[in-house]
């Protein structure tokens, strides 16, 4: 089958046989599911095809009208790549055509190779994947390594926010900051946007320990001492697990929320996993871990719920809305709930590069005359 991999990657329904193609092609390996080989088999095309996407970079330039400001940063969209599709950041500079932020990572101080196999599952009927991956990466000197390349090279103008996790093999608060504290001082004079700290994955036992607000304290603490004063930082909050939300639900994330926002925090990050347990689905019932994170459509509801919850509790708290935004009526929901950005990962899996395209149209259309930040201004 011979396919034009760069014109499938802009055309959703061109994409959605050239994924059909690729999972009849690339089957999974002793250590990779099936959805990863073919991901990272996308990202060896992807990695390729800078220089069309910047040829064709104005296929996806919105132009002033969705231009958006965050805390003295100037965004082309507001539409950006969640982490966990770039997790080492090797795709930053075709990517950065598309969007108006990255969002590589997580980042992590060494190499880890996360849990075993079985850990990812494509549900193709709800449109969701489900990760028990528990952050595999490559380590932070091959991760500055491409952040340098990336900013020494011809790129677009989308802008990097880091997400990165203290998680290492010592299972301490200390070591959790450490890590932390390494990875901010060796990768901010590569970061033009932000630092996004995140303690949300499911997959990783620990992070349940990390998730309190005297831990989320220590941790804007550490980003106040450590992120240079003009990059932002951000907090990846998990979302809720029920809908409605416990009263103690609700109470717990808000009350890490303030303490983060209170204590210098300029942005949360709503969670696009939501903890899900394996034995429960045919299509995880062989995973190793009991717990995994599910994101896609699903997710949307729980999404849209806490962006609500969290904009009437701090309205001028940037919210960067993730989790099963699958087109632009999504994502002008979100932005009319209170989000500031929003941010796409399995949509791009299941649709390609070009919903970005369809975002920024629909964006624009439901806007009117109006631009974006315009918007924003008079909802806070």
């Amino acid at each position: 089958m011979l396919v034009d991999t760069f014109k499938a990657s802009l055309d959703p329904s061109l994409f959605k046989l050239y994924r059909k193609y690729l999972y009849s092609r690339h089957k999974a390996t002793s250590e990779l599911s099936q959805a990863e080989v073919v991901h990272e088999v996308a990202k060896e095309k992807l990695a390729k095809m800078a220089d069309k996407f910047w040829k064709n970079e104005s296929y996806f330039d919105p132009g002033p009208q969705l231009e958006v400001k965050v805390a003295g940063h100037t965004l082309k969209s507001p539409v950006g790549m969640a982490a966990g599709f770039d997790k080492d950041c090797e795709m930053l500079a075709p990517t950065s055509y598309v969007f108006g932020y990255l969002n590589p990572g997580s980042v992590l101080l060494n190499a880890r190779a996360g849990n075993p196999q079985r850990r990812v599952a494509v549900d193709d009927e709800r449109q969701a994947l489900i990760n028990a991956q528990g952050y595999p990466h490559k380590g932070l000197d091959n991760t500055v390594k491409n952040l340098r390349r990336f900013v020494q090279s011809p790129r677009g103008r989308a802008k990097v926010l880091l997400n990165f996790s203290g998680i290492t093999e010592t299972y301490t608060e200390d070591a959790v900051l450490d890590a932390c504290r390494e990875i901010i001082e060796q990768t901010s004079p590569y970061v033009d946007f932000g630092f996004e700290e995140n303690r949300a994955s499911p997959n990783t036992d620990f992070n349940k320990k990390l998730q309190t607000p005297e831990f989320t304290k220590k941790m804007i603490d550490l980003m106040n001492s450590h992120v240079p004063k003009h990059l932002i930082k951000a907090s990846k909050i998990v979302p809720y697990s029920s809908l409605p939300p416990t009263d103690d639900e609700r109470r717990d994330r808000l009350k890490s929320i303030k303490v983060f926002y209170e204590n210098g925090g300029q942005a949360v990050v709503i969670g696009n996993t939501r903890p899900v347990d394996t034995s429960k689905d045919k299509l995880t019932k062989d995973f190793v871990r009991p717990v995994a994170g599910e994101s896609g459509r699903p997710l949307f509801p729980y999404m849209l719920r806490m962006v609500q919850d969290v904009h009437k509790e701090f309205p001028d708290l940037a919210i960067i809305a993730c989790g099963g935004i699958w087109d632009g009526n999504d994502a002008w929901q979100a932005i009319q709930k209170g989000a500031t950005l929003v941010q796409l990962y399995t949509a791009l899996t299941f649709k390609g590069f070009g919903v970005v395209r369809e975002l920024h149209d629909t964006l624009k259309e439901r806007l009117g005359r109006e631009t974006l930040q315009g918007l924003l201004e008079k909802r806070t």
